[in-house]
């Protein structure tokens, strides 16, 4: 019988393994988001949160995948993972920050390592021996597994613990860095509740319960802008991401947030035309073709507002309005990949002009 310290090693062994084979599942079937000042961003809120008890040799990262899911999860070696879609959610860098250390509390705390020790010793070898799970969020799923021994409300009592030590030491290191928990807290009101439990509402609850006003330093002064304008082009490519799953109301609410934090942005207002056109309801057109003109005065040189409203003028049948939108397209942009489409379409107009002139 091995001690508990060469169990220890060989458990750490294990979950090194599983976590390189998890990642590498992730990056295959994944689409990683990239936008450097973002990333630089989230890193310095990490090192800024980082406790100085952390785990020897491993860094924390963010790794954030593009992705309509709100979910966030962590792995032993220190990467957070988190869905674009999740941070499309985020009201303010309070939030953030709360979403974060609760991450690095579980990396801190060896959470992963701690739900596997739990278990009899006799399933360490084949816990991993199973076929990938679609499951992004591992972790959880392995502290649930039926390999464990444990009573089913052991295993939930596990999992509910670590849970609430990651929120607690999560919350903490929030004050520590001298950010408003109440204004963190507030990430609770802005994700909604996928597991049905209503777990949701007792989390912000039991976490506002620790809180002692007494002892609260002042809030961090943040400047809220600096958060917003990291987020512009993420907002973008997340409503870009909702329109080609035809997810329209989640299109709408990520662009009409980019467009309340940035009235003035060109691409913000075309793709709510877009939304607005592609939804094909009549009555959105005109409100559609607003958002494009807006478009257009912001960035004159934008050549995909032309187009869209050279589009509309053709399907109402007003060729020359619609000629003269498409031609402005093409002089923008004489080199786009759609230019056949247009030039097709201006066919169209000056047939239907020759037409009306006959």
């Amino acid at each position: 019988m091995s001690s508990p310290q060469g169990r220890g090693e060989r458990l750490a062994q294990l979950l090194s393994f599983e976590t390189r084979r998890q990642q590498t599942a992730i990056a295959r079937r994944s689409l990683l988001y990239r936008e450097p000042q973002l990333e630089q961003y989230l890193e310095r809120m990490v090192a800024g949160l980082m406790p100085d008890d952390g785990v020897e040799g491993v860094v924390p990262h963010v790794v954030l995948i593009s992705d309509s899911g709100q979910n966030a999860y962590s792995f032993p070696d220190g990467a957070i993972y988190i869905h674009t879609g999740l941070l499309s959610h985020l009201e303010n860098e309070a939030e953030l920050a709360l979403l974060l250390s609760h991450e690095l509390a579980h990396v801190t705390r060896r959470h992963a390592l701690r739900a596997l020790a739990a278990g009899p010793a006799e399933t360490d070898e084949t816990i991993f021996d199973r076929t990938l799970s679609d499951s992004l969020a591992w972790f959880h799923e392995l502290t649930a597994q039926k390999e464990f021994a444990q009573p089913d409300a052991a295993r939930v009592s596990l999992r509910r613990s670590l849970e609430q030590e990651a929120d607690r030491v999560g919350l903490d290191m929030v004050i520590k860095a001298k950010y408003d928990p109440y204004e963190a807290l507030k990430i609770f009101e802005h994700l909604k509740e996928g597991n049905g439990s209503g777990a949701g509402g007792q989390r912000p609850a039991f976490l506002r319960q620790t809180l002692s006003p007494t002892h609260l330093p002042a809030g961090r002064s943040t400047d809220p802008t600096v958060f917003r304008n990291h987020l512009q082009d993420l907002l973008l490519e997340q409503g870009r991401l909702e329109v080609r799953h035809g997810r329209w109301d989640e299109a709408l609410r990520c662009t009409r947030r980019l467009l309340r934090d940035s009235p003035n942005h060109a691409r913000g207002h075309f793709l709510l035309g877009e939304i607005l056109r592609q939804r094909n309801e009549a009555e959105e057109v005109p409100q559609a073709l607003a958002h494009y003109f807006q478009a257009i005065a912001a960035d004159p040189f934008l050549p995909e507002p032309y187009k869209a409203i050279g589009l509309i003028h053709l399907k109402k049948g007003q060729a020359r309005l619609a000629k003269g939108f498409f031609e402005s397209a093409l002089a923008l942009a004489p080199h786009a990949h759609d230019n056949d489409y247009i030039r097709s379409y201006l066919t169209q107009c000056i047939t239907m002009i020759e037409g009306e002139d006959l």
